[in-house]
């Protein structure tokens, strides 16, 4: 967490930089990877915290600046380019939950079918020689599915250890997962990352690109709903169709891989040793496999 004297530094080098009169300003907690100044309520100022968060910057800032001019969906687009970090105009809006979604009529459902089914399809068509890395986390590793990882394994009776290594043992038998990337995804697509206008019922946004990177086209649906079970496939089936997929393939790698998505983030809170991230995790893992 940065201390009021790193933000007051880094608020200085904003207004030297830029000339812009700071008004207002608060940090926001998100971006684990970066500081990241909301100045205005108008622009978004984001600091890497360290050499990773740094790798292949310019590339993703290059491939925003292409991919915003045939995005259906606002992206945000850099205006500030320095050595310690990068500007950009505020996408206006909020963020949506998944209760959000699922109270919406039929109508506005599909209406956000569409808009997401579009804009995934566009992103995973586009092609950029300089994006010639891989998305990172998301990266489908066949021998991570063999067995049942015994740091989940130890909070699993026996009838639910042997229904996560079905489900697991279905990701790393199906060639798809692991094909050599060709596709740009976003590599962290979920609500968190999305902006809507609550009142309008429609997506204006997509935000956070810090994992860009070739990957599996089917991780970018995972975590936007809870497909692990039945109630949300008419959702990612109408995605689907104007995503533009052909048969059922997609559809059921999706539903397939739903369960990695729970699985990062018990990985994610496991290690910053957050015990309640844990259990919280274990609880919707036990839900699944019920």
């Amino acid at each position: 967490m940065a201390t009021k004297k790193e933000i007051v530094s880094k608020i200085e080098e904003i207004k030297r930089v830029t000339n812009i009169k700071v008004n207002s300003y608060k940090t926001i907690t998100r971006g684990g990877e970066s500081l990241i100044i909301e100045i205005n309520g108008k622009w978004i100022f984001r600091f890497p915290r360290n050499s990773i968060s740094k790798e292949n910057t310019k590339e993703r800032l290059d491939f925003l600046i292409s991919f915003a001019k045939i995005s259906p969906l606002k992206i945000p687009i850099p205006k500030y380019i320095e050595d310690g970090f990068v500007g950009y105009e505020k996408i206006q809006g909020s963020h949506p939950r998944p209760t959000n979604i699922k109270n919406l009529t039929e109508r506005d459902r599909l209406k956000i079918a569409k808009q997401i089914g579009l804009f995934l399809k566009g992103l995973h068509n586009f092609k950029s020689k300089k994006i010639n890395f891989d998305t990172g986390y998301l990266v489908m590793r066949k021998d991570d599915y063999k067995t049942c990882p015994k740091e989940i394994s130890k909070y699993l009776n026996t009838d639910e250890i042997k229904n996560l290594e079905v489900k697991l043992k279905a990701i790393a038998n199906n060639p798809l997962n692991f094909k050599k990337p060709t596709s740009i995804i976003h590599g962290d697509f979920y609500f968190n990352n999305i902006i809507w206008n609550p009142d309008k019922k429609v997506i204006t946004g997509v935000i956070d690109w810090a994992n860009l990177g070739l990957g599996t086209p089917a991780m970018d649906f995972i975590m936007l709903a809870d497909f692990n079970k039945n109630k949300n496939d008419k959702f990612l089936k109408n995605i689907l169709k104007y995503y533009g997929a052909k048969g059922d393939d997609l559809f059921f790698q999706i539903k397939e891989n739903a369960i990695i998505d729970t699985m990062n983030w018990f990985w994610s809170y496991y290690k910053e040793n957050n015990s309640k991230g844990v259990v919280k995790m274990i609880k919707k893992l036990k839900n699944i496999l019920a």
